[in-house]
């Protein structure tokens, strides 16, 4: 792990998950998974990928604007460290481990002694 992620990261059991029974969360996540798909190795990639954002923090502000505050601010980090990501490897794998936590399906379990059926 680089030294960036030892001192900026959490433990990912710390993260929330995104509830994804939400049609903006799923929404959200579609493009999210998208956002970081694209290449940050070049310069052009870089800038390419800042303008992917821009659009992608426009739309976090207004359509999902609804569920903003319950994302963790992990995601801003996220978003604000392509740079970062693009020169060091530890650190990139670090957010991008971040990143699939927060995007995991949550599985709602019920209670234990509580029945799932209705017999």
């Amino acid at each position: 792990m680089s030294l960036l992620a030892k001192l900026f990261g959490q433990d990912t059991k710390q993260i929330p998950k995104l509830d994804l029974q939400n049609q903006l969360v799923l929404e959200l996540s579609a493009e999210l998974q998208a956002l970081d798909a694209l290449p940050i190795t070049t310069k052009k990639e870089r800038e390419d990928w800042e303008a992917a954002r821009q659009l992608f923090d426009k739309k976090l502000r207004t359509v999902w604007s609804s569920i903003y505050d319950s994302l963790p601010n992990e995601l801003e980090h996220y978003l604000s460290d392509a740079d970062i990501r693009a020169k060091d490897e530890g650190y990139a794998r670090h957010q991008r481990k971040q990143l699939a936590a927060l995007l995991s399906l949550r599985k709602e379990r019920p209670n234990k002694g509580e029945r799932t059926g209705s017999g």
